[in-house]
């Protein structure tokens, strides 16, 4: 059994930012060849450039199966590019990597299949290099995504979780996802096949929730975005508590009337005693707290995260197991 740590992969700074021209399955071999050079990387690293990094793998480490697929990407993969575009007042600089030099698949029937890699001396300090930054990303969740940009905006909303927000011009970002000049130049196209989708996958497989709105505009043109990313489980306990005030919010606007028929309503999905819901209902705090739970145990539902005894939970929860009735 793998640690859990064995599947995060470390991404220079540098090197995350970007524009890249990788397909998903090439990005996946991308990323498994990142992996294998964990004991490469670190801080202040003397590099020799003349030495080239040689490292092997499982394909079987890859979701591919197909052989066909396989070989084409390793074929093209030693001439995809890495562009590094900088841009500041002082000074422009555009340039361009090929990480990989040489890419080859070997494969027994019945026996073993590998993939064999090797690293550009020239890129050695985009890849080994942290000292200015890294953001680790989950392998598992890399390989589990469809969309090549889904990717790169799960590496991208990684580099920036820890700070909570990022905000960028709406052209870096799309030349960091990899999008040709007129590919989803409409912001509504981009925000529906990029944002909207990529949000939808990085929820349901990495964990993470990211949100956008606009911080810059030049006339009718959308210019910059800023992001606010949350984990999975942090974006959840915002929910709950949402829910949760505008449950409360809408018991206050009922008559007592209406709050005792919703209580019994509610009160039918636990097993508690006659004294135990007399007990809730005698007292607006603990009848509050009542409320409270109830929407947290909704919402573990939802998630297909149940209690395993929702009556035991509640009651627990409301300190009805140290109350003498």
């Amino acid at each position: 059994m793998k640690k859990e740590t064995e599947g995060i992969v470390r991404i220079s700074n540098l090197l995350n930012l970007t524009r890249q021209e990788f397909t998903v399955l090439e990005k996946q071999v991308f990323i498994l060849a990142l992996l294998n050079l964990k004991n490469y990387q670190g801080f202040n690293l003397k590099l020799d450039n003349d030495e080239v990094i040689k490292i092997e793998f499982s394909a079987n480490e890859l979701k591919e199966t197909n052989r066909e697929r396989i070989k084409d990407a390793l074929d093209k993969i030693t001439s995809r590019k890495v562009h590094f575009d900088i841009f500041t007042k002082e000074k422009d600089h555009v340039g361009y990597l090929v990480p990989f030099s040489y890419a080859s698949y070997t494969a027994i029937n019945g026996a073993y299949s590998k993939i064999c890699i090797d690293i550009n001396s020239r890129v050695k300090k985009a890849f080994f290099e942290l000292a200015n930054g890294f953001t680790s990303v989950d392998l598992k969740a890399i390989l589990s995504l469809k969309s090549v940009y889904s990717i790169r905006m799960y590496e991208l909303m990684s580099q920036y979780t820890n700070q909570g927000n990022w905000t960028v011009k709406l052209d870096d970002l799309r030349n960091a996802v990899g999008l040709q000049l007129l590919e989803y130049k409409n912001y509504g196209m981009f925000e529906k096949r990029i944002l909207i989708y990529s949000q939808k996958e990085l929820w349901e497989h990495c964990g993470l929730h990211f949100e956008w709105a606009i911080a810059q505009k030049e006339r009718k043109k959308i210019t910059a975005l800023t992001f606010t990313i949350r984990t999975k489980e942090k974006q959840e306990r915002i929910q709950v508590n949402a829910d949760i005030k505008t449950t409360m919010e809408y018991i206050a606007t009922l008559t007592p009337k209406e709050i005792a028929e919703k209580s019994h309503i509610l009160m039918t999905q636990y097993t508690l005693s006659a004294e135990q819901k007399d007990y809730i209902l005698s007292d607006t705090n603990v009848f509050n707290e009542f409320i409270r739970v109830h929407a947290i145990i909704e919402n573990m539902i939802e998630r297909s995260k149940p209690p395993k005894d929702r009556t035991k939970y509640l009651a627990k929860s409301l300190g009805l197991d140290k109350v003498k009735f």
